[in-house]
Order: C-alpha cells, then sequence, then structure tokens
C-alpha cells in the first residue's frame, strides 16, 4: 500500500498568521473610535454644565425683568428716571443724581 500524502503544517500556520492579523487590525482600528467616543462625551458633558449655568443666568435675567416690566417696576422706574408723581406729591431734582438713591444697606 502506498502512503498517503499529508497536507504540509504551514497551510495551517498561514491561515492562522493571516487570521492573526487580521483580528490585531480590527482590534486597533476599533481602539480609534472609542477614544474618540471618550473625548466627546467629555466635550458633551462640559458642554451641558455650560448650557445649565445659562439657563440660571437667563432665569435671574428673566426675574429682573419681570420686576421691571410688572406694575409695580413701572411706576419705580418712573418715579426714578421721569417726573411721574401721584396726586399730592412733590417732585425734587437732586443735579447730579440719575435715577434712584437707594438706601444704604447698615
Amino acid at each position: 500500500m502506498a502512503e498517503q500524502p499529508t497536507a504540509p503544517r504551514t497551510g495551517r500556520l498561514v491561515r492562522a498568521g493571516l487570521f492573526a492579523a487580521t483580528l490585531g487590525v480590527g482590534v486597533g482600528l476599533a481602539a480609534i473610535p472609542v477614544d474618540n467616543w471618550l473625548e466627546q462625551r467629555t466635550d458633551v458633558d462640559a458642554a451641558r454644565e455650560r448650557r445649565d449655568q445659562l439657563v440660571s443666568e437667563i432665569a435671574e435675567i428673566e426675574a429682573d425683568i419681570d420686576e421691571l416690566i410688572g406694575e409695580e417696576g413701572l411706576e419705580i422706574a418712573a418715579r426714578c428716571y421721569g417726573p411721574f408723581v401721584e396726586v399730592g406729591e412733590e417732585l425734587y431734582a437732586v443735579p447730579g443724581l440719575n435715577g434712584c438713591v437707594a438706601a444704604p444697606t447698615p
């Protein structure tokens, strides 16, 4: 009987090497998007914090505007910056003062 030829082991080694190289390249390429994703996460978190700060500043500004636009705010502004007087009141103008003078806080 004749011996059957055996397949050389080099074919298996080449396939295993190519598989390992492909796997290594795949892992290497996957690491780049993961790094970018992590950087983007920190940027998004910083942007959200800044947005929260701006939202609180806008709320403060809107409260100031509402205070000025309301009936009481309009009357105060008219008394401070314009000649608004009620019946029976007197208006005094002090040169050099523009607007209302706030009382000193203790």
